[in-house]
């Protein structure tokens, strides 16, 4: 085999270690993904020996492992599907355990020597090959209608990641069966492997795959300099006779720098388990680029929400002066005769615009915290009173129950998180309204730094469809018209005054009344820096 076939391998065999590695390490239900690559790596290895004199007999013997990279696909379509029976999983397993173990005893029967002939079950083991390839591409393909569109991109990427590893894996078969020993299936392979990157950070939590991919290209860099510090040593070696150095300078840059790419995934597992282990309250180099990434993201968020401020701000300025002329001038209709009716009409609409101006103020300019210890108890009582209040007439008779939990104080400001608490406990009442004998129960929870409020209802509960964009603007599930209206922001200005104590609120079902539950999560005390710029 020439050195264009063996160069051609180096790529295939650190992109796939370094895909496996990472798989293994960061990866999230990511088992079968980790098998495919390490069956992937193990294949190209095994057929770089055979361009090695040395290692050629024992790589000959390990080629048909390539048998492992359809059960390992097999596997990655079967986590991804969300199948709960692995039966035909296990099946391709043994199968090809069969096949690789055959293949190591008994080359001949599959190919003759460095693989360059065609024994008498090689075509036998290509057919089934080629049934193995199309069992997972037709498992993708019955399971793509029923996923939702957001996980089809996954199974699209998957489906491209099988059609050009098998092309290109049974090419290279077939073309080293033949007697030549030409790369072009290994390129249709590495294609596959780069595909499968988008795979592996789709099994990543999402909020780490921003994290991944700064992984992934601070491993290439990282490679890059370690192979340039390597290559610099062993060009001050020149002298004493090394041949590769004066006639394949460049390649061997390159082979360094894969070698160290596909290995760096696992160095830096092995540094942070070392420096968790000797270096104990000390943040790891992951939890660093963790922390830099979400520092990141909330400058971003920081940044459009003052340019959202100003707009709402100047719309809100824009659309008050035109109200307040409106009610000046509907007071005059009043005092003329204009019908009772009409003027009653008039005036809800100009008050429903009004409450629309004085929410988007609130929400794009948020005032500065002023900070002091809160009881809790107190202020959810006096935000339910409020509440209650607020809505008059529309405030059912409900079973209100607020679990006494002892003293619980905290560091916030008291009027702010008054807010919040009115903001939810009136979408509580207002969700109760209709309900037969309604509950709403408010319960603390305190932790050795947090404190949870937690607000549960009996009412009909958030509908799914609305819940993951519940806490943002203009989102509402309350209709437009009617005697209380949602405007769509209270609870994104809810949201804002948690974030900005540094405590954040969830929503989901209460598993005990049935209804909406809400959780609000707080610091005790403020951070120092908020604390000093608050006062």
């Amino acid at each position: 085999m020439g050195p264009l076939f063996a160069y051609s391998l180096v790529p295939v065999l650190s992109v796939s270690l370094l895909l496996c590695f990472t798989a293994a390490l960061r990866g999230r239900d990511a088992r079968g993904l980790t098998l495919y690559c390490l069956a992937t790596a193990f294949w190209s290895g095994s057929l770089l020996l055979m361009c090695v004199p040395q290692g050629a007999w024992l790589g000959s013997r390990f080629a048909a492992s390539g048998a492992f990279t359809a059960a390992a696909y097999l596997h990655v379509a079967y986590d991804v599907t969300r199948q709960r029976s692995y039966r035909q999983v296990v099946l391709a397993y043994f199968v090809a355990a069969v096949v690789t173990i055959v293949g190591a005893l008994f080359p001949d029967a599959l190919y003759g020597p460095l693989a360059m002939k065609r024994g008498p079950l090689f075509w036998p083991v290509i057919g089934l090959s080629v049934s193995a390839a199309v069992v997972p591409l037709l498992h993708l393909a019955r399971s793509y209608p029923r996923e939702t569109p957001e996980r089809r991109p996954l199974l699209r990427s998957l489906g491209i990641v099988g059609a050009l590893a098998y092309s290109g894996g049974l090419g290279t078969a077939l073309l080293l069966s033949g007697g030549y020993a030409l790369p072009f299936g290994l390129y249709g392979v590495l294609a596959s492997l780069l595909v499968l990157v988008h795979v592996v950070n789709a099994h990543q939590p999402p909020g780490e795959r921003r994290l991944l991919e700064r992984s992934l290209v601070y491993s290439a860099m990282a490679a890059v300099l370690s192979a340039g510090f390597l290559f610099g040593v062993l060009t001050l070696m020149a002298g004493s006779g090394q041949p590769f150095l004066r006639e394949y300078r460049v390649g061997a840059f390159f082979l360094l720098a894969l070698a160290a790419l596909a290995f760096e995934p696992l160095r830096q597992g092995l540094q942070e388990w070392l420096g968790r282990r000797f270096l104990k309250g000390r943040a790891t180099g992951t939890e660093l680029v963790a922390a830099l990434a979400e520092q990141e993201t909330r400058a971003d968020q920081a940044a459009r929400l003052a340019e959202l401020g100003q707009f709402t701000s100047a719309v809100a300025h824009e659309v008050r002066n035109p109200l307040g002329v409106l009610a000046a001038h509907l007071k005059l209709l009043e005092r003329q005769g204009v019908d009772a009716d009409s003027v009653a009409a008039m005036r809800e609409q100009i008050s429903r615009a009004g409450h629309f101006v004085d929410e988007l103020l609130r929400y794009g300019r948020p005032r500065p915290l002023e900070l002091r210890r809160v009881d809790i108890q107190a202020t959810v009582e006096l935000a339910y009173s409020t509440a209650r209040q607020g809505l008059g007439t529309l405030a059912p008779d409900v079973a209100f129950e607020l679990a006494d939990s002892g003293p619980l104080a905290l560091e916030a400001d008291q009027s702010q998180l008054s807010q919040v608490f009115v903001i939810v406990l009136e979408n509580a009442l207002l969700a109760l309204h209709e309900t037969p004998a309604p509950r709403l129960r408010v319960r603390c929870e305190r932790s050795e730094a947090t404190l949870q409020v937690i607000v549960e209802d009996s009412g009909q509960g958030i509908p799914p469809e609305l819940l993951p964009r519940l806490f943002q603007p203009f989102v509402t599930g309350r209709r437009r018209e009617g005697p209380r209206p949602g405007t769509g922001l209270g609870l994104a200005i809810a949201r804002g005054i948690l974030e900005r104590h540094g405590g954040a609120v969830r929503a989901g079902r209460s598993e005990s009344l049935g209804g909406a539950s809400f959780v609000v999560t707080l610091p005790l005390t403020q951070p120092v820096p908020l604390a000093a710029a608050a006062s």
